[in-house]
């Protein structure tokens, strides 16, 4: 085992990975594994905290302010939904909201706390369920007010490392206090490098690989996908057993998870170093001798295998709920309102997987003017495995 000069920071090991050259040689690469250790003393200072907001002692977070057009329409890039309630303001004032609204999935990002910095620094962090209630619509001009509080925090036993399980509620109101939405988050905590981070991967050892009729395949898929839109659909219209059309997702990019956590890191600047001082845990040195933050290793295959040895880049959960929306907000229309969702996430996708989102009526009621409807929800990944199982619940006109 090889102690890094960077305390916490131990590589172990050998990790086998190859590269091609020109000539398609098969070209062996030795490299150690960076590990990352989750310490007793960072365990019980999380524990400290349960019952009161975390300390954000190295995360900084922006304060609230009006949501932009376009915030709105760079939420809808990240997300791939770039419906005209979203982007258009001439089209959204002719919307029942009367104005530009964001994806529901965005209160999924307002928790305020990063388990991999502010609670068990430098550990692997993946979201395994999350409960989202909504209680108004996310229209443009509005702030969101999130306050996190940390609800439980436990031990997972294991063989060789630490694991940690993290629950939070966040509410979120706008500035006057009325509430916006809450989430429900559960995060599981493991070492890098440890069998725990192994086996998010299952028994798969590379990312997928397709062949171009696939990728053709792919492509006439997304060209069937279609949004109600003005047609609003109403509770009369709808029977317990009705499925949603699927909504199609990837196969997905590391592109995509890079931009997505480009705003936590000072990137080769004097602030980078200054946080280096600060947590010597959140970053390891790479192939060009740099220190670079821990997260790189989830930012691209080459990373994954050579310095995190194993077989690619873990897809944010997190993602998911976004999926799901777009699927519902297609068959419900602009005149739906998703009010709560409830998913559990069994399995973890591998950045290049696709995702498909369905969605089934279990029940109806009517409340007043509206038709309160109750649905499974559920996600599958290229190679049949369910990813997501859940429930969500949807409010329609009645008539």
């Amino acid at each position: 085992m090889l102690q890094s000069p960077h305390r916490n920071i131990v590589r172990t090991g050998t990790n086998a990975c190859w590269r091609r050259t020109s000539s398609l040689e098969i070209i062996v690469d030795n490299t150690e594994t960076v590990k990352t250790e989750i310490t007793a003393e960072a365990y019980a200072d999380l524990a400290s905290q349960v019952g009161g907001e975390p300390t954000a002692k190295l995360s900084t977070y922006s304060s609230s302010s009006p949501i932009l057009r376009s915030q709105i329409r760079h939420w809808g890039v990240m997300t791939g939904d770039m419906r005209p309630l979203f982007v258009d303001l001439d089209y959204a004032k002719a919307s029942p909201w009367k104005t530009l609204v964001a994806p529901q999935g965005v209160l999924v990002h307002q928790e305020r706390f990063d388990a991999e910095i502010d609670g068990l620094v430098g550990c692997k962090a993946v979201m395994s369920s999350v409960d989202i209630e909504w209680h108004q619509p996310i229209k443009l001009g509005d702030t969101m007010v999130p306050k996190t509080t940390i609800t439980d925090v436990q031990e997972k036993p294991t063989d060789t490392s630490r694991a940690v399980t993290i629950v939070t509620d966040t509410a979120i109101n706008n500035p006057d206090g009325k509430s916006i939405g809450t989430l429900h988050s559960t995060w599981e905590c493991c070492e890098r490098g440890s069998a725990e981070h192994k086996q998010l991967f299952g028994d798969r050892t590379e990312p997928h690989f397709y062949g171009e009729e696939d990728i053709d395949a792919i492509a006439e898929e997304y060209k069937t996908e279609q949004a109600r839109g003005t047609d609003a659909l109403t509770g009369d219209a709808v029977n317990v057993g009705d499925e949603t059309p699927h909504v199609l997702k990837g196969p997905t990019t590391r592109e995509g998870n890079m931009t997505s956590g480009t705003s936590r890191w000072f990137w080769g600047h004097a602030q980078g170093f200054e946080l280096l001082e600060k947590a010597p845990e959140l970053f390891f040195e790479n192939e060009n001798h740099a220190m670079e933050p821990v997260s790189g290793l989830e930012s691209s295959h080459h990373r994954a295998q050579r310095w995190g040895g194993v077989p690619g880049v873990l897809e944010l959960n997190n993602e998911r709920v976004h999926w799901l929306v777009h699927t519902l907000m297609n068959w419900m229309g602009d005149a739906g309102f998703i009010t709560r969702m409830s998913l559990s996430f069994p399995r973890c996708n591998i950045v290049g997987d696709v995702t498909r989102s369905y969605g089934k009526v279990t029940a109806k009621n009517v409340d007043g003017d509206r038709t309160i409807v109750d649905m499974d929800v559920w996600q599958v990944n290229q190679l049949g495995e369910r990813i997501t199982e859940g429930t969500a619940q949807v409010a329609l006109p009645t008539a």
